[in-house]
């Protein structure tokens, strides 16, 4: 059995780490371990500050491939040591720098190291990148994504499956966009506009800065990524932003007041809905197609919808990696996308937690 470590202990690591140790030997370390209990015949958990140097280089010598699951401020440096050691990786880190620019240090250590490797970016650049090796040419290519809780409390209507910080970012990161074949920079949560989910009704989405990888390795001229919740949840946090709540010389105190609100209770109940959308020409001829995911979450195992459809996904491109089919460097999910037999095997393994992405 292959060895693979886990850094990083929150739902969604703790998700990844269960969902490999069917197959592998896995290890979970975190700097607090006293929460993950329920991981006990499941896999190893060891207590580590793998932010420290030696720390983490004696820690992951003696596994395979080390998955990333840290917080957003920790993920792109512990990446780029985790490739200075000459260790695999895939990584889940929405840290705000550019994954790409330690390619050419993975090509030279050798190591493969997917990253971004979740629900989006995740998912949506895998059929980003599934939709450029089909098409002849895909001219629009949009992302809506989100998770929220089932009971919609007021005022927020959401809780965070992961750190209130790494939300903030997503809230105030300027976003990104491709137009007319030009990158351009718009505000966080602006251009709100409403969509509908069967089952869920009718829901917001607001520009986010999600498309990162995109932005380099694909050609398509019209790209956008946004986040989904509740309607009304982005003006009431514009107005916590207008505030000044969010101000960087603010943001750990207004993180610890929002973790009280958007803590999830034991065995709370989440959904996750993601809408993709393409268009182009395909075999000479006009092409519009539009997917959406609903993911509950599983009761029967008491796992939330954000930690399957990122943690499972995470776990399906680490199998992928130890299956050393893949070539060194740094590889974002549409370059697995391109790859029909990759594509495929990623989804056929997630419709085997009842992780489906239906086309409309």
């Amino acid at each position: 059995m292959n060895k693979v470590l886990v850094l990083g202990g929150g739902r969604i690591g703790a998700a990844i780490a269960k969902n490999l140790s069917v197959d592998h030997a896995v290890t979970l370390a975190d700097l607090s371990i006293d929460h993950l209990g329920h991981l006990s015949g499941h896999c190893d958990v060891v207590a580590a500050n793998a932010c420290d140097d030696a720390v983490l280089a004696k820690l992951v010598e003696p596994f395979d491939l080390v998955v990333g699951a840290l917080p957003s401020l920790l993920g792109f440096d512990r990446l780029r040591a985790l490739i200075e050691l000459e260790k695999n990786i895939v990584d889940i880190s929405f840290f705000a720098e550019d994954a790409l620019e330690l390619d050419e240090l993975a090509k030279a250590k050798g190591v493969t190291a997917l990253v971004d490797f979740g629900l989006a970016p995740g998912i949506s650049n895998l059929y980003a990148g599934h939709f450029v090796s089909e098409y002849d040419q895909v001219e629009s290519f949009a992302c809506k994504v989100g998770g929220v809780p089932v009971e919609r409390l007021k005022p927020f209507e959401y809780k965070a499956p992961f750190a209130p910080l790494d939300v903030i970012e997503e809230y105030t990161r300027p976003a990104r966009m491709m137009r007319n074949g030009k990158e351009i920079i718009l505000p966080a949560m602006s251009e709100i506009e409403s969509l509908y989910f069967k089952g869920v009704g009718h829901m917001e989405a607001f520009n986010t800065d999600g498309l990162r990888s995109l932005l380099q390795t694909v050609n398509i001229p019209n790209m956008a990524e946004k986040t989904v919740r509740y309607n009304g949840h982005a003006t009431f946090i514009q107005k916590l932003i207008d505030a000044g709540f969010f101000k960087p010389e603010h943001r750990e105190a207004t993180a610890k007041v929002l973790l009280e609100q958007w803590q999830f209770a034991e065995n709370e109940p989440d959904l996750t809905v993601m809408e993709i959308s393409a268009s182009g020409i395909k075999n000479n001829q006009p092409i519009s197609e539009s997917y959406q995911l609903i993911d509950h979450y599983d009761h029967a195992n008491n796992v939330s919808s954000m930690a399957r459809t990122t943690g499972y996904t995470c776990a399906a491109g680490v199998r992928l990696a130890l299956s050393n089919e893949l070539p060194k460097g740094v590889l974002p999910p549409e370059i697995i996308g391109q790859n029909k037999h990759w594509f495929d095997s990623i989804f056929k393994e997630l419709s085997q937690y009842n992780i489906n992405i239906i086309k409309q």
